[in-house]
């Protein structure tokens, strides 16, 4: 019984429970498989969204993509920065890449590949190849009998020399470490005109507090005021002994990095000598010892401790380190300050070098640098023609004396080398725009001398204003010859100025004579247009201020013709501040996009005051531009803007009262649909059957509200839906916009009326009018046309149709 029981009810029932169970079962694993799916898209599209964002990276595939696809992403990535944006300016690969350069990028491929080598092989193989690199540069650049230390970074050959320095100076520093300065603290000479922040990096790596670093002073009174006061230098030296101190290390600049001037090595030589310094050179002035004829304020830095040099930036060698040549007794010493590295993957940094070096030869490595430094020379000369001044040759030259001391080799050495130092110059020259006009002004012996003319002396324009035309200057050079390669540098005591550096520009731009030539006519060209501009300011200030609305803002640090203001009269007459700066903002704004859009838009640009609005910046112009034009041009824009600024301003609080009374009146009808349909046909079901036995009047509806812009006035959407159309009603209450009346300036004359003497203005229209003047079929006028369907009529608003 019970069996039979199972099988007729439990067993099917069972049965039943499973297929439901697998049924349920199936179900989660498509829903989870979806849930999958759409995390994936949503993962996917969210990638995409943020392609241009380098902190969501896609995840690296699985099975690894081919070498193609690798290699074009790559190419994308250096050419956009980003291969899905494409608003990202292209990278612009260099010019001329010489044989050489390609060799040194051949030698970091075998770098790589010579890591792979055995231990003992490539011990004895990086020992030749730096054995051999040492040899040349030492060679090369007149410093024998030294060691070479290689890095990338070019401050960390200072970093090890300084730690050389300690290991000299301090006996216990290599086992007692800070314990052994306590007593007497080293100090670090820097020149103020180095380069920013080198002595906090120096005192960083080396774990030196900033009282360790001293800053000297360049010279005021004497000599050029951008290398190190030598007096100062041995007098700071003297009170740090006397305070317990130890002095231990001189950077000397052979070029600073902006003015490429070069400190008096010879007089800091015998300091150092005198109180047991260390003298460590730097600077691109340097590479002029690989030269023939050096002059002899390099040439003393031969005498030095240590020198930092960048053969790769001279020769236009990429990715080639630096190299730091040092000359110590005590091997032992050079392994404990670093000098030495242990690691061999790091001792093949020298292997491009060594490439490039044998590839080039002696004698192209000479010519290299001997054309850098003759176009050099070349532009030192073609500026003297049109008078720009050249910083680099402004301090005195001291006379050259022969000394008749020692055997008769040495006296006919001595007038050789004197000789031979006439022509040469410093391979950095720096030169700015000056104010013709500005009294007391330093000029150049080969400047020329108006002085004659008494009649154009005017006030010398402020230091700010001659900046921000030399920043002109220089942008505008880099623009149209960019094959020179123009720095804007700016110096402490001179101001903005241009500074060229064959050495360091020329490998890469492939920089020649010819181009030297091309840049001087452009600067010349470039001189005529700021000098006719600089000229004009006072007029455009007297045009600006002469029409209304318009205020001249000063800013000396504008380059160009002046800066303009216009602020409207609604403006003038609001006392509140802070709207009025928010409204000149975006009025402002407005103008000089309008401006920039038209066919001199070039010339204008959006300018920050000083009180945190935004004004019309007006640049350089050329000679014979009308002063007047350009004013008024700004004039007439900011009078359209102004106007449409009312006009919106207006019909926004006409479409608000509009809607203020067409909510109003569309209540007080619904009111009255309530009082005379009554309460009943405002039940659901109750209000239905109401309507059907009794239809309410068609009159009773609710009718809609229209707004005439034109008019001002609401209107009922009766007739609109009555006859499938909008019919214009002819009572305008509002006047509608008008043009604001511009102002006529001295250089405009009034032109005729072609109908004559009376405007439209003056006389109203009359339809006798009308009748005289015949207009074509199908002709209207400036009002709005509504045919009318079933009168066939037109109905117009302001004029009239004529058929």
């Amino acid at each position: 019984m019970e069996e039979g029981f199972q099988k007729m009810f439990l067993e099917p029932s069972l049965k039943e429970m499973s297929e439901g169970l697998n049924d349920v079962m199936k179900q989660m694993d498509d829903y989870c498989k979806n849930l999958d799916e759409e995390r994936e898209k949503r993962w996917e599209a969210a990638r995409k969204q943020h392609s241009g964002r380098q902190d969501i990276p896609s995840p690296i595939a699985n099975s690894g993509k081919k070498l193609e696809e690798v290699v074009n992403n790559l190419e994308a990535l250096i050419i956009h920065g980003d291969p899905e944006s494409q608003d990202l300016p292209k990278a612009v690969p260099p010019k001329n890449l010489s044989k050489a350069s390609h060799v040194s990028m051949l030698g970091q491929s075998v770098a790589a590949y010579c890591t792979t080598l055995g231990p003992s092989h490539l011990r004895k193989l990086t020992t030749r190849i730096i054995s051999d690199t040492t040899l040349w540069m030492s060679r090369i650049f007149r410093f024998d009998d030294s060691s070479a230390y290689y890095h990338n970074d070019d401050r960390e050959g200072l970093v090890r020399v300084c730690r050389l320095a300690l290991n000299a100076k301090y006996e216990k520093f290599a086992t007692e470490g800070f314990n052994a300065l306590y007593t007497k603290p080293p100090i670090i000479y820097i020149s103020a005109a180095s380069r920013p922040g080198l002595g906090q990096f120096v005192c960083t790596q080396l774990g030196l507090p900033l009282s360790s670093l001293c800053t000297v002073p360049c010279n005021t009174m004497f000599g050029s005021q951008h290398t190190m006061d030598i007096a100062t230098l041995e007098r700071l030296i003297k009170d740090d002994e006397g305070s317990s101190k130890t002095p231990l290390l001189v950077v000397a600049n052979a070029g600073t990095p902006l003015a490429g001037h070069t400190d008096n090595i010879n007089r800091l030589r015998a300091i150092c000598d005198d109180y047991g310094v260390w003298l460590h050179a730097e600077g691109h002035n340097l590479s002029t010892l690989a030269l023939s004829t050096v002059p002899s304020s390099i040439l003393a830095a031969k005498r030095v401790n240590s020198m930092t040099i960048s053969p790769g930036v001279w020769l236009g060698l990429p990715g080639t380190p630096a190299v730091t040549l040092y000359k110590t007794a005590d091997p032992a010493m050079s392994l404990a300050a670093g000098l030495c590295s242990s690691q061999i993957q790091e001792r093949l940094c020298c292997l491009p070098l060594w490439l490039s070096l044998q590839h080039l030869g002696y004698d192209g490595i000479v010519q290299k640098l001997k054309h850098a430094a003759d176009l050099s020379q070349h532009m030192s000369q073609r500026l003297h023609s049109i008078g720009a001044i050249n910083i680099a040759e402004k301090q005195e030259k001291k006379q050259q004396t022969i000394q008749y001391e020692g055997s008769l080799t040495d006296v006919v050495r001595k007038v050789i080398q004197v000789l031979s130092q006439v022509d040469v110059v410093s391979p950095v020259v720096v030169f700015r725009y000056e104010d013709p006009h500005g009294p007391g002004l330093d000029k150049a012996p080969y400047a020329n001398d108006s002085s004659d003319d008494t009649s154009n002396h005017t006030l010398a324009l402020p230091k700010p204003i001659v900046n921000a035309f030399n920043t002109w200057l220089g942008t505008e050079l880099n623009k149209r010859i960019p094959e020179v390669g123009i720095d804007v540098v700016d110096l402490e005591t001179d101001g903005v100025c241009l500074r060229f550096s064959p050495m360091q520009s020329a490998p890469y731009n492939g920089t020649s004579a010819d181009d030297i030539d091309n840049f001087v006519e452009c600067l010349k060209q470039l001189l005529t247009v700021l000098n006719y501009s600089n000229e004009q300011r006072p007029g455009f200030q007297e045009a600006v201020e002469c029409r209304e609305n318009l205020i001249y803002v000063d800013i000396q640090s504008h380059g160009g013709l002046g800066v303009v203001q216009f602020v409207p009269e609604y403006v003038s007459s609001n006392k509140n501040e802070e709207q009025n700066k928010k409204e000149l903002i975006k009025l402002n704004g407005e103008l000089v996009q309008r401006l920039q859009a038209g066919e001199t838009g070039a010339l204008y640009f959006a300018v920050p005051t000083e009180a945190e609005t935004v004004a019309v910046g007006v640049g350089m112009v050329n000679p014979g531009t009308d002063l007047d034009e350009v004013v008024d041009l700004i004039w007439v824009t900011g009078k359209e803007l102004e106007d449409s600024s009312k006009f919106l301003e207006t019909m926004t609080d006409l479409v608000l009262k509009g809607i203020e009374e067409a909510q109003k009146e569309l209540e007080k009808e619904n009111e009255n649909k309530l009082i005379e349909e009554g309460v009943l046909r405002q039940i659901p079901i109750v209000g239905s059957l109401w309507s059907w036995y009794s239809p309410p009047p068609k009159e009773a509806q609710i009718k809609g509200r229209a707004l005439n812009l034109s008019s001002g006035a609401l209107e009922s959407t009766e007739n609109t839906y009555k006859y499938h159309m909008q019919v214009q009603q002819d009572k305008p209450t509002t006047p509608t916009r008008k043009t604001a009346p511009r102002r006529k300036t001295p250089s405009t004359t009034p032109t005729p009326s072609v109908d004559g003497d009376h405007s439209s203005s003056e006389k109203p229209l009359q339809k006798r009018d009308l009748e005289e003047t015949p207009m074509e079929d199908g002709q209207v006028g400036d009002g709005l046309v509504n045919s009318h369907p079933e009168s066939g009529n037109s109905s117009t608003t302001g004029t009239t149709t004529r058929h």
